[in-house]
């Protein structure tokens, strides 16, 4: 039986990937004051932020990224941006532990009635802060060649009533 063929993203440019990642990280730096009433909302952010950080690594380096479920498997993509260099002085490799557990169940979008685990959040801030900026440097080392032009992203409002 043949093996299915891997899902992988080869068009999405580094600098997409990070500037949504700098989206979400800026929301939960915003909401960080809040952190006892909305948690989960703040890990998510949090979380999606480091995701997609790594993944603006790693097309800054030219490499696919995984779709589908492995393309939210931290620790992989972790893996392969330390293969290809990626450096960081914090313990981003143990934050990444304790956030798997839950981040592979979505429970940071939805309650999971599972024993998990997650950083402190003060923590978790402080060591996706170090990833942005690391990765923003890369980014800017390597600019993604050819990219022009702009995506239009149109938001409807409420119809009027006449």
């Amino acid at each position: 039986m043949a093996k299915p063929k891997k899902r992988v993203d080869n068009a999405t440019p580094a600098e997409a990937f990070l500037n949504t990642a700098q989206q979400y990280h800026l929301a939960a730096t915003t909401l960080l004051s809040l952190h006892e009433q909305v948690a989960s909302p703040l890990y998510f952010l949090y979380t999606h932020a480091l995701e997609l950080a790594l993944k603006a690594y790693l097309r800054s380096h030219v490499l696919p990224t995984p779709l589908g479920q492995p393309g939210h498997a931290l620790q992989a993509l972790f893996e392969q941006c330390q293969r290809k260099g990626l450096q960081v002085h914090s313990d981003l490799r143990g934050v990444i532990d304790l956030l798997e557990s839950e981040n592979e169940l979505h429970g940071f979008r939805y309650f999971v009635f599972k024993a998990t685990a997650r950083p402190d959040i003060n923590y978790l801030r402080e060591v996706v802060e170090e990833l942005m900026g690391v990765v923003a440097e890369e980014v800017k080392k390597r600019p993604t060649k050819g990219l022009s032009g702009a995506v239009m992203k149109f938001t409807g409002g409420k119809p009027e009533n006449k």
